[in-house]
């Protein structure tokens, strides 16, 4: 074998190795979770436990219109740790929305006397799991995080694919298996999948038969 083709399989080794060792956690968080989107009302993704709550926001906040200093001292007296996603003052009251990937809160705050109104949806571990999947009220960080698992997943394919190229006696196997389940996904995409036979240019069966 050629020196360089030497140094290209040792380093494809090296990352195939290491590199998916280091991001096996999330690439099996986001393998696992692939399948439970997919099936959220088998785990009850979807039936939030609702809890509704009363409290007192300080009057003077409210006189005062403090929006920063109500939003502190909500999450304080509240429990609440999500990103903040809407602030709306009306003409009679505050509306105020925080969300996180397993919980959500809808607060509603009185004028003039500041009678608080907390509406708590909580959800289960599956639909935790599945937002990070989606990134949904995760923050920019987790962002991140959603790129590296994409990243190291197409350098294990591609790394992958090139180790098993360099083994003559399997090399013929496994470029027809790689075709054979490129294919079949394409024929399941066409075949099964609303609207990707116009995406592809063809015509369906029913069109065609109608045309006659």
């Amino acid at each position: 074998m050629h020196p360089i083709n030497r140094r290209i399989l040792h380093f494809c080794r090296t990352i195939h190795v290491y590199l998916t060792m280091l991001g096996v956690f999330v690439m099996l968080l986001f393998g696992i979770t692939g399948f439970t989107i997919d099936h959220e009302d088998w785990f009850k993704a979807t039936n939030p436990t609702v809890t509704e709550t009363t409290g007192q926001t300080p009057a003077d906040l409210v006189a005062k219109k403090d929006g920063l200093h109500i939003v502190e001292y909500l999450r304080q007296t509240f429990k609440i740790h999500g990103a903040m996603t809407d602030f709306e003052e009306l003409d009679d009251k505050f509306s105020i929305s925080f969300k996180d990937p397993g919980q959500l809160w809808e607060i509603e705050v009185a004028k003039p006397g500041g009678a608080t109104r907390v509406h708590t949806e909580s959800y289960n571990f599956i639909a935790l799991i599945n937002n990070l999947h989606r990134g949904r009220y995760a923050g920019e960080g987790w962002r991140w995080v959603i790129d590296l698992a994409a990243f190291l997943i197409v350098l294990s394919c591609v790394t992958g694919f090139v180790l098993w190229l360099a083994l003559p006696k399997r090399r013929q196997l496994g470029v027809l298996v790689l075709l054979l389940g490129t294919l079949g996904t394409l024929l399941v995409y066409w075949a099964l999948v609303p609207g990707a036979d116009a995406m592809a240019g063809l015509t369906p069966p029913a069109a065609a038969a109608a045309g006659k």
